[in-house]
C-alpha cells in the first residue's frame, strides 16, 4: 500500500517500547474472555508483560489495547483492519498511525478519538479505504 513506509515508527520500534511510551495513560485491554474496565497501564517490563490495574497481561497475546487521552492525527492513511477475531465493521474506517515490527496503530473512530494497537499476529490484512 503506497505511503506505508512513512507511517513507520522509527527502525522496528516493537510493542513494548510503544506501550513504555504510553505509561500512565487509561487504557482498555481487549482479550478473549476478559471484560476490565479501563484502568492505568502502570508498568511496561522490558521484556513481554505491562501492568494494568495490578494484573499483569502479555501485550502480544490480546487481540487489542486502546489507549484513551491521545492527541488526534489529522494525517494518516484511512484503512480498515481485518482482525483475527470476530470484530464486525468495529475497525472498518480507521486511521493508520504506525506500524511497528510486530504492531499496528490505528487511530479510533468517534467524538473522543483514541489510539488502538494490535499486535500483527492479530490482523489478518489492511485495506484502504476512501
Amino acid at each position: 500500500m503506497k505511503g506505508l513506509k512513512a507511517l513507520r515508527g522509527g527502525p522496528g520500534i516493537t510493542l513494548q517500547q510503544r506501550l513504555a511510551a504510553l505509561k500512565g495513560r487509561l487504557v482498555e485491554i481487549n482479550a478473549p474472555h476478559t471484560g476490565l474496565e479501563p484502568g492505568r497501564l502502570e508498568i511496561v517490563y522490558k521484556h513481554n508483560f505491562i501492568r494494568v490495574q495490578g494484573e499483569l497481561f502479555v501485550p502480544a497475546s490480546l487481540n487489542s489495547i486502546r489507549v484513551f487521552d491521545t492527541k488526534p492525527v489529522e494525517k494518516g492513511i484511512r484503512v480498515g483492519v481485518r482482525t483475527t477475531f470476530a470484530s464486525g465493521s468495529s475497525f472498518d474506517r480507521m486511521r493508520l498511525v504506525r506500524i511497528g515490527s510486530d504492531f499496528i496503530e490505528v487511530q479510533g473512530k468517534g467524538k473522543h478519538p483514541s489510539r488502538i494497537l494490535f499486535p500483527l499476529n492479530k490482523v489478518e490484512g489492511i485495506y484502504r479505504v476512501k
